[in-house]
Parts: C-alpha cells; sequence; structure tokens
C-alpha cells in the first residue's frame, strides 16, 4: 500500500517538473512506470500475508483452479499479474517499460516490440511531454501511470481488500 503512496509521489513528480528538463522528464516517467508495475510484487505479498484475504483475491480474480490449489506460491503470484495485465491496458502499458527497461532488452514472448516510451520534441504545450507509443497510437505516458493508480486503488476497494483501512484519496496536491 506504500508503494501507491509512492506512485502518487512519482506522479507528482512528473507533473511539477520544468518542460524543458528532459532529463528529469524521463527518469520520472520511467520511476513512475517501474513503480506502478512493482505494486503487483508488494501487493501480492500484502495479500499473501493473510490466507483470508488470499482466498478473497484468488475468488475474485478467478483464480483457476489448479493454479488456486497449487502450493507454488510463485505461480499464483504470476497468474496475478497476468490478471492485472489483462484487466488493465495501462499497467500492461508499465508492464512492458518497466519489464524492457530493466532487461534492456524485453526478450520473454510476452514482449510487445510495438511498445516504446518517448519524449515528445512538439512544441508549446506538447513540448517535453513522455508518451507512450503503442504500434500507431500515442498515450499521454501521465495519462497512463493516473490510469494504473486508478485502476488499484479500484481493485482494493472494490473488492473490499483492506476493509481496516477505509479509502481516502490523497488527491493532486
Amino acid at each position: 500500500r506504500d508503494m501507491l503512496e509512492k506512485l502518487r509521489w512519482e506522479l507528482k513528480n512528473l507533473f511539477h517538473r520544468q518542460r524543458y528538463d528532459i532529463a528529469a522528464c524521463k527518469y520520472h516517467a520511467f520511476n513512475c512506470a517501474v513503480t506502478a508495475w512493482h505494486v503487483t510484487d508488494w501487493l501480492w505479498q500484502d495479500i499473501s500475508s493473510s490466507p483470508e484475504l488470499k482466498t478473497k483475491v484468488e475468488e475474485k480474480i478467478k483464480m483457476q483452479e489448479k493454479t488456486k490449489n497449487s502450493r507454488n506460491e510463485h505461480e499464483k503470484f504470476l497468474f496475478f499479474q497476468h490478471y492485472v495485465r489483462d484487466n488493465c491496458p495501462a499497467l500492461r502499458l508499465c508492464y512492458q517499460i518497466a519489464t524492457g527497461s530493466k532487461h534492456c532488452v524485453f526478450q520473454r514472448k510476452a514482449a510487445d516490440p510495438t511498445i516504446s516510451a518517448v519524449i515528445s520534441d512538439g512544441e508549446g504545450y506538447d513540448y517535453g511531454n513522455p508518451i507512450i507509443v503503442e504500434g500507431d497510437t500515442h498515450h499521454m505516458a501521465d495519462k497512463v501511470f493516473y490510469e494504473a493508480l486508478s485502476w488499484f486503488e479500484a481493485f482494493l476497494r472494490d473488492g473490499n481488500i483492506f476493509p481496516e483501512e477505509p479509502f481516502v484519496p490523497m488527491g493532486d496536491q
């Protein structure tokens, strides 16, 4: 859950950077993508710490019986990540950027060579904005990262995942 706060913090840094500082833009956008994707690691760890919570999440994501009954925790974690990518296009993009950049070149079968990240060289407001390119489609990176954050918040809230912690959005400060 602290990683969601970190993602909010990263988004704030991306939003408040100086447009002419292209290096800061690249680093903040990269940090947002990596943090957004790695929320899955930390969230699964939180979920796995409680058998009741884990059962609730497994039912919510309709985990396959063979995976649900498996003693292999890594297999369950991978199913959870697959579920996240399938249900949130923004997090699928974050996954590609975070994992591809971590390994210099994304070499697994799931790699999508049509996804890349660039900095806009447009004029005016368009100058210096991070863009995620998916084939012929250009996504404003900050919008992708906000969608990722919103998806996680909705997943936790709608699934009543951590009912002892009421959802109170921090908002844009």
